[in-house]
């Protein structure tokens, strides 16, 4: 028997001071050069994913992070803000705040991954789901 959990890679629950959830392949050069962050609530940069979110003052927000797929229990009633490929040197990736208070490392490929993010709420987001996984 298996755990509905069995493909969690790590969890944490925070404080977002400036409402921005990071995800970078580990060796992120990306720059976001050009992102306005009043009208795009996610921004991709070459390996490197900005996900606007709830700021400090409305909560802390909720973000589990899985290999391959998350459990339905997971993502049900949550909205895809992003799907596409991620290249990866060194199949690391980082997700965090933008002050590093809160940092998980998950284990992804070297070469190409799939990188599936799911939210409560486009740009007010108090969960998030991320996936990390194999291209189709």
């Amino acid at each position: 028997m298996t755990s509905p959990d069995e493909n969690l890679l790590g969890s944490f629950v925070t404080f977002f001071d400036h409402g921005l959830l990071m995800i970078d392949e580990s060796e992120s050069k990306a720059a976001h050069d050009g992102w306005d962050a009043t009208t795009e609530y996610v921004h991709f940069d070459q390996d490197s994913l900005y996900i606007a979110v709830q700021s400090v003052v409305d909560g802390a927000v909720m973000v589990n992070a899985y290999r391959e797929n998350a459990p339905g229990s997971e993502t049900e009633g949550l909205v895809e803000a992003f799907s596409g490929e991620v290249e990866s040197k060194y199949g690391r990736f980082k997700i965090h705040d933008s002050d590093d208070k809160a940092v998980l490392v998950i284990a992804g490929r070297s070469g190409r991954n799939q990188l599936t993010v799911l939210l409560d709420e486009l740009n007010w987001a108090t969960r998030v789901v991320v996936v990390i996984g194999t291209p189709a």
